[in-house]
């Protein structure tokens, strides 16, 4: 099982490979700096899940933060990721496994007190526990003044958003600590190297505008937003919000955040989105566009029709996952033992072990909480409970504004369930001088009046997200320790290193809710008046 234990270290739902160079919001330390800091950052992870062992290996694999501890209530996945990034082949120590956030919070609050804690200190804490638990347990762990970096979203309503940045202190200036979040896509080697050259190189002269598309991938919708955790607004939030967000992220990064960090200076402040307007729906997946044929089937496994859908759950994490040699993502996310079944029983016991998950179905009598407590990735994608767009755009403007120096602007963006390509990227910049495009991976830049196309390859990146989860854990570390080593403000080490305040983090997911109200009231959204109506009210509450 070599072979898929490599392919597993690799493999997320967005793969790609590890960045080759410091991504562009970090400035390089001084020349004075240790390679390897005498205190390096000790990190606390939260949440052992798929995302949460990505990260974990871009701490190990991709930076100087030692992490020293994993909270996961499932036994299993908490030793592997111990085993895997932790303790190795020895037994955990104290201190070095919790069930709960709250056993974490007690042990180390309890060793502070003690004074027992020296510098075995935790300085900061990777939350990617489910999202809608996001709120609960940043701000449960703020009494210990912990760096954080969490999950996108940062939470599943406004609300919640708003109440994180207050309680954490992060509206103030200075804020009390380090906080990122994991827009990822800020952090990837082909969209640092496209921000450069449209924002500070100015190859295509003034934008005019962007087109932006998430391309999320049929099976993949069918996986995580159909039968998966991520299928209803009231357990999880919209698709805009669990899928896209950092897609919003990116376009108000390359539209509106100014490129320098001293936000006071001329062409230091931010370009403000004028208006956002949202149009989308549950297209397919749903029970009126079930195949007749079907009859009343619920679960792939009972189907008469399951050889003949593209959406069968068999054929999907069988034929896509285990025969293609992926022991990974999306198969150990149903059947989180499947290489140890391979490597104890073989294909036969692997097919008998995912066929038995996939046969899991409920009926009309269970109660509703026991049904959105969990995933039913062998439900028939027409019959499942799922609520959630799986067709969106997102229309975004700007008027012209003499303090930020930019012209008027619009931005489209696209999220598409029903393509072949997973999580890819299209976008498309039009400029006064010139345009750019970009297919995630190679980028265009076209003069106009040269008529010059010039083809540029960014660096080779590692790890999930095309390089943006060891960027941004690469970049999250080294403002810690430029902080827990006096190197730098707090302040200075946010902006130098994760290249965003948290006022900016709250903006984008601002976005996303007001795209989401505009859908919903079929309106165009007053951006500035949005603003103080939902989030400054919120905050002076």
């Amino acid at each position: 099982m070599n072979k898929l234990r490599a392919l597993l270290s690799t493999s997320t739902e967005s793969s790609s490979s590890e960045p080759t160079f410091q991504p562009r919001p970090a400035q390089t330390l001084p020349s004075s700096t240790p390679k390897f800091s005498a205190y390096p950052p000790r990190l606390i992870l939260t949440g052992g899940g798929s995302r949460g062992s990505s990260l974990a290996r871009a701490i190990v694999h991709g930076s100087n933060g030692h992490l020293v501890a994993v909270v996961e209530p499932d036994q299993f996945e908490r030793r592997q990721m111990g085993r895997h990034c932790i303790w190795g082949l020895e037994e955990p120590k104290e201190g070095e496994e919790f069930e709960t956030w709250r056993h974490f919070l007690e042990w180390e609050t309890a060793r502070r007190w003690k004074g027992t804690a020296g510098d075995k200190k935790i300085d900061a804490a990777i939350i990617c526990t489910p999202d809608n638990t996001h709120r609960e347990v940043v701000t449960g762990l703020a009494p210990l003044q912990l760096h954080i970096m969490c999950e996108k979203p940062l939470a599943t309503t406004l609300t919640d958003c708003v109440s994180m940045s207050q309680q954490l202190r992060l509206d103030q200036s200075p804020p009390s600590v380090l906080f990122a979040v994991g827009h990822v896509m800020r952090y990837t080697p082909h969209n640092q190297l496209l921000r450069k050259l449209v924002r500070e190189d100015h190859r295509i002269g003034d934008i005019v505008s962007i087109e932006h598309t998430e391309n999320v991938g049929w099976w993949h919708f069918a996986h995580s937003y159909v039968r998966g955790n991520w299928r209803k607004e009231s357990t999880s939030g919209p698709t805009l919000l669990t899928k896209s967000c950092h897609d919003i992220d990116l376009i108000l990064w390359l539209m509106s955040e100014p490129n320098v960090p001293d936000r006071g200076q001329q062409h230091g402040a931010h370009h403000t989105p004028s208006s956002v307007a949202s149009f989308g729906s549950l297209s397919s997946f749903r029970k009126e566009r079930k195949p007749l044929t079907a009859g009343n089937a619920t679960n792939c496994t009972s189907c008469p029709i399951e050889k003949e859908c593209h959406f069968s759950a068999p054929r999907i994490y069988w034929e896509k996952g285990v025969c293609a040699g992926l022991g990974g993502w999306p198969v150990n996310v149903v059947v989180p033992d499947i290489e140890d079944l391979l490597d104890e029983g073989g294909l036969k016991a692997a097919r008998d072990g995912l066929n038995c998950r996939l046969a899991e179905d409920y009926t009309e009598d269970f109660p509703v909480n026991k049904i959105e407590s969990r995933a039913w990735y062998g439900r028939c994608v027409y019959e499942a409970d799922n609520d959630v767009c799986d067709d969106q755009t997102v229309n975004i403007t700007w008027d012209d504004n003499s303090d930020s120096g930019d012209m008027a602007k619009r931005a489209t963006f696209h999220m598409t369930a029903f393509t072949e390509g997973v999580c890819t990227k299209s976008t498309r910049i039009f400029g006064t001088k010139g345009e750019v495009h970009t297919d995630g991976k190679l980028i265009v830049v076209r003069n106009f009046l040269t008529g010059e196309a010039q083809e540029i390859h960014p660096p080779l990146s590692v790890g999930g997200h095309s390089g943006g989860d060891f960027g941004l854990v690469k970049q999250f570390v080294l403002a810690i320790d430029a902080v827990k080593n006096g190197l730098m403000s707090l302040e200075q080490a946010q902006i130098e290193f994760l290249g965003c305040t948290p006022q900016d983090i709250l903006a984008s997911h601002a976005m996303v809710f007001a795209a989401e109200e505009a859908r919903k009231t079929n309106s165009v959204i007053d951006w500035e008046k949005w603003w103080k109506e939902k989030v400054s009210n919120i905050r002076d509450q």
